[in-house]
Formats: structure tokens, sequence, C-alpha cells
């Protein structure tokens, strides 16, 4: 008998447990089984399940205000989109990789620590084979959200059992150090790591793992991300959207769109395209809904382009098949092309 998983969907204890870890996602079994039903050892059994399936993931990512870097796109010669986008897809340096429709056949997300460190990959870090005609960046200085996203399938008073309250943020904020790249990279493969496990790996302990780790989210350091393979959970397709909005209304426009549930990426870049939005979609003909929401919401606001997703490659380090699913984890490390 196929696995709902095989047949290529997820079930409905399935899309509950990824909904409660995108919710909390370093939660307890037993907090979880509090709110979901089943025993705290089942749903540590199927989440091993999605994970060794592809169908599901946790990990790390710079905070919203800490994001630095650029999303880049590539024209080349017909028939070598599939090289492009593989070659980019090994980088640790780049988060996510696309083969779109239009003008530009391939799409990056660069992440780095810094502004500069985003130059010095857009001058220095990037490949420019002979089959590429040109490439153009638009460089971004944070989000406005959409890092972290929700299947939305829990009510409110569930949501609320499972929410952790971080606190607020420590009265002494620190660079981020050595020691914080060494633990962002180590939860790379897997954010639900143990303490202990994290502590060996690091030669600590984990009370000081768990006090770290505590300051960088209380900061908005880091956060973490729970992840699907969008098709088996009914998101079908990806567009990448340019919208050009007024300066003056820029921030309230980004804050709105990130908040939107299809939103899986939205960050103000400089270029007379100033918003760029990443969103899964339903359908092909959700996206002219999103288009009509856009220009109803926003009088003022003009999508510049717009462009289908014909085969995600990377997520932000996980490559993917055809329909979502990782195969491979290279890390996100902002600071491996350029290291301060």
């Amino acid at each position: 008998m196929r696995t709902d998983i095989e047949a290529g969907v997820l079930d409905e204890t399935d899309l509950a447990l990824v909904d409660a870890l995108q919710i909390n996602p370093r939660a307890s079994w037993t907090k979880l089984a509090d709110v979901l039903g089943p025993a705290p050892i089942t749903l540590a059994r199927r989440w091993r399940r999605l994970v060794d399936d592809g169908a599901a993931w946790v990990s790390v990512a710079h905070g919203d205000a800490r994001a630095r870097g650029a999303i880049v796109e590539w024209a080349c010669a017909p028939g070598t989109e599939t090289a492009l986008a593989s070659h980019l897809a090994r980088l640790p340096h780049v988060g996510t990789v696309g083969i779109t429709s239009g003008e530009y056949q391939v799409f990056a997300n660069i992440v780095a620590p810094s502004l500069a460190a985003t130059t010095r990959v857009l001058l220095n870090g990037l490949p420019l084979p002979p089959y590429v005609i040109r490439m153009r960046s638009h460089v971004f200085g944070g989000l406005f959200g959409g890092m972290t996203w929700r299947l939305g399938v829990l009510n409110r008073a569930q949501a609320e059992r499972i929410r952790e309250t971080l606190g607020p943020p420590p009265r002494e904020m620190r660079p981020f150090g050595p020691r914080d790249r060494a633990l962002f990279l180590a939860l790379g493969h897997d954010g639900r790591r143990t303490y202990t496990d994290l502590a060996e790996e690091l030669d600590t302990t984990p009370n000081a793992v768990r006090r770290r780790l505590g300051r960088l989210r209380r900061n908005g350091d880091i956060v973490y991300r729970c992840d699907v393979a969008r098709a088996l959970a009914g998101w079908h397709t990806t567009a990448l959207l340019w919208l050009a909005v007024p300066d003056i209304d820029l921030r309230t426009v980004g804050h709105r769109m990130a908040s939107r549930p299809e939103t899986r990426m939205c960050a103000a870049v400089a270029g007379p395209s100033n918003l760029a939005v990443i969103v899964d979609l339903r359908s092909f003909d959700h996206l002219e809904e999103v288009l009509v929401r856009i220009a109803t919401a926003f009088p003022g606001v003009v999508v510049t382009d717009r462009r289908l997703v014909l085969r995600p490659v990377k997520i932000h380090g996980r490559l993917v098949d055809e329909t979502g699913r990782c195969i491979e984890v290279i890390p996100p490390d902002p600071w491996a092309a350029t290291p301060d």
C-alpha cells in the first residue's frame, strides 16, 4: 500500500505537524503531542519519515533585519538554463535557485553577512560561463518578511498553545561573532539538533548552547524555518514578482505583502522596481488573484514584471526535485565567499 507521501500528498496529521513546527520549530514532542493528539513517539517517527523522504525539514536563517544579500538574474543561451542553475545551486552562499519564464531564465538569492560582503560576491563570487548573455542584480539590505511562513492548518487556540515566548531582546546587543557563526552553520543541516549534539560538535556545554541560541533569537539575529515540499501541501507553482512602489509607501506595502500567506520572500531592492516578492501559488489562476489583489489594495503600485518559476532547483539550502522534495543539503553559509 502506498503511503500518502508516495501518493503525492500529506495527510492531515502530517500537515498539522508541519504547521506546528512552523510556529515553534524546536518544540518538544511532548508539547506537540499535548496539542496535536498522537503520542510523542508517534510524532517523532512521523517527522523522521517526512525528513527521510525529503518532504519537510527545519533549517536556520538570519532574521529579517539582519538578512543581507541580493537577487541576481541571468539570461543565457537556450538549453543552458539547467547547467547554470545546477552550478549556482552548489554554492553555499547561494540560498535559493530557480529556472523561470521570461527574459531572464535563472534567478538566485545570494546570502551575505553585510552590504560590503554582498558587493564582493557580486563583483567576484559568481560564475559567468560563456553561455551567459547578461546578468543583473538587485541588492537588498533586509527583508520585510516571508522567510518564515505557515500552512495555516491549526486554529488560533492550538497555535497559541504551541507558540514560544522568547521574551524581550537582551539589554546588551552583541555583534554576531565567530561562535555565533559556528552555531549557525551547525544548525544548517538540521534546525532541530539537540543542545547536547550541538555542544559536542562545538566543544561547549548544552546550557551554553541553549543560552546562546536564546540570545540570538531574542535579538532577531536568527530564525528557524520549517519548510515542506510545496506540491505535497497544495502549492503547485511559484512566481517572482517585481513591483514599483512609491518610496513613501514602500514599508507599508512591503510589510503587508510579507504578511500574505502565499509570500515566501519580500524585500526592498535598489532599482526602478523596488520591491521583490516571491509567492507560492495553488494554480496559475491563483497568480491572477494575487495580481488583482495587489492592484486593488495598492492603486499606486505597478507590477513591472511577473515570472513563473518553471523548476525549483534549490530552496534555502536544500537541493530539490521537481516536486520540491529535498534531495541534498547544502546549508546556507553567508560567509563562504567573503569571510569577514
